[in-house]
């Protein structure tokens, strides 16, 4: 796995869509920690950036009602039966990195 620097300003409030090494993920805020999950839910593979919501450490997929835990992956609500992927975050001086 390589640590991936993200390319783009965070404004810190608002989940952020991003593509890096070709995966599309969301970084989602909570306080001060970043969070980095696959941008498709694990259901039918609509994209949280466009169908999803964040309710605090909780992503839901508005296509059919499907819940994640953002900072494990795991299912909260079906119909989703396996989880999202999610990986590493951390800042470092050159900023916010992601490891994939």
């Amino acid at each position: 796995m390589t640590w991936h620097r993200v390319p783009m300003e965070l404004d810190g409030e608002r989940p952020a869509p991003v593509s890096i090494a070709g995966v599309a993920l969301l970084l989602v805020p909570a306080g001060a920690h970043w969070y980095a999950i696959a941008d498709r839910c694990s259901h039918a593979g609509c994209a949280f950036s466009e169908d999803g919501e964040i309710d605090g450490h909780v992503v839901i997929c508005n296509c059919h009602g499907s819940e994640f835990d953002i900072r494990t992956g795991e299912v909260l609500a079906p119909p989703a039966r396996e989880p999202i992927a999610v990986f590493p975050v951390r800042h470092t001086d050159r900023g916010l990195e992601i490891e994939l």
